[in-house]
């Protein structure tokens, strides 16, 4: 995300990078984003879902979660902004494949989940 504006030395440009973790959420599209299929993998029985699950966890310990709504509420604070600059990694939880596994036995007895 680029956002032209004043900065301390009379203008110029300033770069915002905003990472986000995995996105999940609710969608108006007519098909199942890629995020939200990786997120409910698990439950789909999605094999390249959870090795990317697993390949996150991995690399980073946990894996980075964020509703879509908060990743808009996000964008819209760096572009409203007067003075902002850096790197930001957008993600409201972190948590693992079993954490993830758990949530769904819990809340959805209904589905077969793949556990670890």
């Amino acid at each position: 995300m680029l956002s032209c504006g004043n900065n301390e030395n009379g203008g110029g440009l300033e770069v915002v990078t905003l990472l986000c973790g995995v996105v999940g959420g609710d969608t108006l599209q007519s098909f199942t984003p890629g995020s939200v299929a990786i997120c409910i993998s698990q439950i789909t029985e999605n094999a390249m879902g959870c090795k990317s699950l697993e390949f996150v966890q991995k690399f980073l310990g946990k894996i980075p979660l964020v509703h879509v709504d908060d990743v808009c509420e996000a964008h819209i604070f760096c572009m409203e902004s007067t003075s902002i600059n850096g790197r930001f990694l957008c993600a409201s939880s972190y948590v693992s494949l079993k954490e993830i596994a758990n949530h769904y036995v819990l809340h959805y007895p209904e589905f077969t989940v793949i556990q670890e």
